[in-house]
Parts: C-alpha cells; structure tokens; sequence
C-alpha cells in the first residue's frame, strides 16, 4: 500500500531554481478585455507543473505566452539561461489532436526530430538507441515498425508523448493531451509518463480538465481564476518520485488534495458561469 504521503519523498519545488518565471503578466488581443490579467508564478527546473481552471479561462493562451507564440501586454515572462554543453533543445508540445505522421513508423516518428540535426556515426548511434530506450519505457515494444493507424488511442498517444519527449528538451507543454482517452487507459499511460519526465529531467506545464490527472502526475498545481484569469490557489503536491497511479487515488492524502483543489476550482467555475447552477 502507498506509505502516508507524509513519510514519503517530496519534491521540494520551492527550492528548485525556476526555469519559468512570470510575474503580473497581462494579455488581451487588441482593445478587448485581458484574457489574462496580473499573472505570477514560477515554473521550477525538473518540476512537473500542473494548470486547472474554468473552460475558456485562457490556460491555452498560457502556453502561447510560455511558448512565445505570444507576446504578454505587460509584465515579465523569463527563462533561466541554459549553461548546459551542448545546450538541450529548448522546448517541444504535445497537443490534444495527433501529430503523428501517417506515413512514418512508430519509431521513425519518435526519431523525427534526429532526422534534421547531423552528427558522427557515434552520434547516430546514441539516437537511435534512445529512441528504442523511450519506445521500451512506454511499453511499445514490438510495434516500432507499425504505422499510427495501426495502434490503439492509448498507443497512439504513448507515441506522440515520445515524439516530444525524444529531443530531451529542456520544457515540455502538454494542451490536455489524453482528455480523448478512457480513465483507465489514461492512468497507465500517467504512469509510464510520470516515469519518463523524471527520468529525463525535463521541466512540464501540463494543461488539463481533469484535477485528478493534474494532482497524481504533478509536482505543483496551479488554479487559475474565471476570465481574466490570474492564479487563485498555488498546492505543493507531496507524493515524491515513486508513485502508484491507481493506488494513488485510493489514498487518503490524496482524496483530501482532491477536495480542496475542487473546492477552489468549482468557486472559480461558479463565477465563469456568472452564479449559474454548473454541472
């Protein structure tokens, strides 16, 4: 059985520099009312970040701006300098729709990014075996060579996760990318996830609808306001490296998080509904 999350590892975040840092960062498209509005939060190195809010309260826009695909109004967006040598590749995205590639194999999807990138024989060689590496962590050994309409959504989604993963880069953003997928199938494939991330060091903003999903991978959620959206509540989640997925959300500790992040969350759903009765 899951240890007391007490007596457990945790993920100190708050000690970690941040690789993200924003601070009263504001956002509107042309004259029209912000989206969002006075943001601050940090995103610490190696943490796996998780963002809940109200439909339609901009946490897609979030990610633009994180991205640069967006620029804020005002305030501050930063990242921290990357001192590593070679430098990692800067970020990658996972979205909700698939990006794989019909026309390419499992495995040569998740080796798309090396295909544009040269190097020794030496080099060609570590890249190939970290893309077996990563297909065997997601359990999708035995189907390198099959094309995405050959596998099921829970497979298909393993893949796209490794298409992003692959490159190592140094911030992963994951837009509500197994919303598609049965409970079930979307608990296993946070487990193999989970594993991955902290394998690979690599810092993730994860978007997501579903609280339980955003509270047992993450190590810090943030809950964001009805438009314009700013952060109304900031949890350290407190489960450590090595968790369980499905006895996770038996736990007690978990099942009390649970409740008074949706405690929060549905004030915030309330007021995006204007007081409306929400289901």
């Amino acid at each position: 059985m899951l240890e007391s999350a007490a007596l457990q590892e945790s993920v100190n975040v708050g000690a970690a520099p941040a690789l993200v840092s924003m601070h009263g960062v504001r956002f509107a498209y042309e004259a029209t009312t912000p989206i969002i509005d006075g943001l601050t939060a940090d995103v610490p190195v190696g943490s796996i970040v998780g963002v809940v809010g109200p439909s339609g309260c901009g946490k897609s826009t979030l990610l633009s701006l994180i991205s640069g695909l967006e620029e804020p109004g005002e305030g501050t967006l930063t990242w921290e300098p990357d001192r590593g040598s070679p430098p990692r590749h800067p970020l990658t995205m996972m979205f909700q729709k698939d990006t794989l590639l019909p026309w390419l194999t499992v495995q040569d999807n998740i080796g798309l990014h090396f295909r544009y990138r040269r190097g020794s024989r030496a080099d060609r060689a570590e890249r190939k075996e970290r893309v077996q590496h990563l297909i065997e962590l997601a359990g999708l050994q035995g189907w390198e060579r099959k094309y995405p309409y050959q596998l099921s959504g829970g497979m298909r989604r393993r893949a796209a996760f490794l298409t992003a993963v692959a490159p190592n880069p140094r911030m992963l953003l994951l837009d509500e990318p197994f919303s598609a997928l049965d409970e079930p199938t979307r608990i296993g494939i946070h487990q193999d996830i989970f594993r991955i991330v902290k394998e690979s060091g690599v810092t993730v903003v994860l978007i997501t609808h579903d609280l339980g999903e955003a509270i047992s991978l993450s190590d810090k959620v943030l809950v964001l306001s009805a438009r314009p959206t700013t952060i109304v509540a900031e949890y350290d989640i407190p489960f450590g490296r090595e968790r369980n997925m499905m006895e996770l959300r038996e736990h007690s500790d978990f099942l009390e998080l649970y409740g008074t992040t949706w405690e929060r969350l549905s004030e915030q759903i309330r007021r995006g509904a204007g007081g409306r009765s929400v289901r």
